[in-house]
């Protein structure tokens, strides 16, 4: 090394993101396929128009200024970076759950017998009821900041009542739980 060339910095310490770092940081849960959620949440067909209606207690006399009016609300809340990370976030607590949900059926086929309940059963049923107590304290986390931001930043009755339509539509989403059969055993044809 020559006095001329400058000095290496000393490298930086490299710091490893753990489960526990995550969990700590609901705002940041992402899953595969949430831009395509966001973006149908985002999209209002004309039956989200008469839900929005129904919901802000509009009748056939409002006349067609209302629907003007939404366009913009919604045009709004897609602008909203804070409030499209709650989505985002009560996106992620939902596949969470059904993610959880899967694992439980899993592990219970395990150990099912149609003729009566085992206490393998129950040992996973008592396993995973803190997994999903967890999972509806995050989720009604989440709601409390949806609801908080929408008397906060909503300027009226239409578009608070779009957004609580956006947060209702991914909490009272069907899960689409494909679960696996297990294998059958065919390892020893004697065997029964």
């Amino acid at each position: 090394m020559t006095p001329d060339s400058p000095a290496k910095p000393p490298a930086k310490p490299h710091r490893v993101i753990t489960n526990d770092d995550i969990d700590a940081r609901p705002h940041d849960i992402t899953i595969e396929g949430t831009r395509d959620i966001l973006q149908q949440l985002n999209t209002c067909d004309r039956t989200c128009f008469d839900q929005v209606a129904q919901r802000a207690s509009l009748n056939g006399n409002s006349g067609p200024g209302w629907k003007l009016a939404l366009l913009d609300a919604i045009e709004a809340v897609k602008a909203d970076s804070t409030w499209q990370g709650i989505l985002g976030e009560i996106i992620g607590v939902q596949a969470l759950a059904c993610e959880t949900q899967a694992k439980k059926t899993q592990d219970i086929q395990r150990y099912a017998d149609p003729r009566s309940i085992t206490p393998g059963e129950l040992a996973v049923e008592r396993e995973y009821e803190p997994k999903f107590r967890e999972i509806r304290n995050r989720l009604n986390a989440a709601l409390d900041r949806a609801n908080a931001h929408i008397a906060k930043s909503s300027p009226g009755v239409l578009q608070s009542s779009y957004m609580h339509l956006q947060a209702d539509k991914i909490v009272h989403a069907t899960c689409t739980i494909n679960v696996p059969s297990p294998p059958n055993d065919t390892d020893d044809p004697v065997d029964p």
